[in-house]
């Protein structure tokens, strides 16, 4: 499947599946996979799409590009450096509920497989990239001609979104044939005894998040 195949594939899927929704709200962090997920969601309703970013416009990496995507809310960044993370979802969510719209949370596969995701960013309700491994985000970014800044963004060391450095000095490939070494046998070779160890012992750490109840039992 082509990356254009794949991006037509995942707002044909928004679109059938939004259609209730009175408004979509995409945090956008500057981020490829929050970028791509803002793009999708335009594209399948541009009338009730909006994107929210927790800064300013100067904090916002391409601003404009963001802007010809469509409209952008920026809001305070809120709490102190520790607590930052769940305050933003907090804000998020509060935007949402008082608009009644559903937020729209750009966990892409690759994360929810290792488990890289925060639990405050499961206050999102709406996961369209979550089936999507992120090299596969990352070809479909390349194909809807997203800044190259935003796209290289994901390959730097970001942990406050849960990628530290060690996790980014190992390549989006690699890490999609560890978690699947059928989509890439020869990467998944490639990869060393430490990188293998790396990553093992992210998703032992992480396993608890996999096992998280969504539903109690039917008594």
């Amino acid at each position: 499947m082509t990356p254009m195949n794949r991006v037509h594939d995942l707002t044909s899927w928004i679109h059938a599946r939004a259609g209730r929704a009175k408004g979509l709200l995409v945090p956008v962090s500057g981020g490829s996979d929050s970028a791509l997920g803002f793009w999708a969601c335009m594209r399948a309703f541009p009338d009730k799409t909006f994107g929210i970013h927790a800064g300013t416009r100067a904090s916002l990496r391409c601003p404009d590009w963001f802007r010809s995507v469509g409209p952008v809310r920026f809001v305070r960044t809120p709490g102190d450096h520790d607590a930052r993370e769940e305050m933003r979802w907090a804000s998020f969510l509060a935007t949402s509920l008082k608009n009644g719209w559903w937020l729209v949370g750009c966990r892409n596969r690759t994360e929810e497989k290792l488990g890289t995701y925060s639990l405050a960013s499961r206050v999102a309700t709406f996961l369209p990239l979550v089936g999507t491994c992120k090299s596969d985000v990352m070809r479909m970014c390349e194909a809807i001609g997203m800044p190259k800044e935003i796209m290289a963004s994901s390959r730097r060391a970001d942990p406050d979104c849960g990628r530290p450095a060690e996790l980014a000095e190992i390549p989006f490939e690699k890490i999609d044939a560890f978690l699947d070494p059928n989509r890439d046998l020869d990467l998944f070779m490639s990869l060393t005894a430490d990188e293998r160890g790396y990553l093992t012992g992210i998703l032992n750490r992480n396993d608890f998040k996999r096992g998280l109840p969504v539903r109690g039992p039917d008594l």
